[in-house]
């Protein structure tokens, strides 16, 4: 697994050492994760890299980052968020626990570290960030 997410052909390789919780962390059960959808997120990956990510009920995704979307799935497996991209991650599965910080969730994989980091956005601002950030990547 080299990350959870590739967007347009870039890998985005995430390599830390082994999670270690912080004292303001929370790791989060199957059953929270659940409740996490349906939900619009901003996520960030290594480099700097903002996806916009819209999960929907029925375990259906879709995505925007770098003015290209993609449709992918979610499910829960244990205590574990699986999602595959049909592009970004060319239709693999990848599986990360969640843990809160704050106003943050992030994605975790005990083999290589952070994968990325998610924070809701409220539905009428979801559109407005997206359109924001295609004018960005236009330019």
């Amino acid at each position: 697994m080299r990350t959870l997410l590739t967007a347009i052909g870039i890998s985005v390789a995430v390599t830390f050492a082994a999670p270690v919780a912080k004292a303001d962390e929370t790791h989060l059960a199957g059953s929270s994760i659940r409740g996490l959808f349906p939900g619009y997120y901003k996520a960030e990956v290594q480099g700097g890299y903002t996806l916009f990510i819209s999960a929907k009920t029925g375990g259906r995704l879709d995505g925007m980052a770098f003015g290209r979307e993609d449709k992918g799935k979610w499910t829960i497996v244990g205590d574990q968020l699986c999602v595959s991209w049909k592009r970004w991650t060319k239709g693999q599965t990848k599986c990360g626990e969640i843990v809160r910080s704050g106003a943050w969730y992030i994605a975790r994989s005990r083999k290589e570290g952070q994968l990325l980091r998610f924070t809701a956005i409220a539905a009428d601002k979801f559109s407005q960030q997206v359109a924001s950030a295609s004018e960005i990547n236009r330019n």
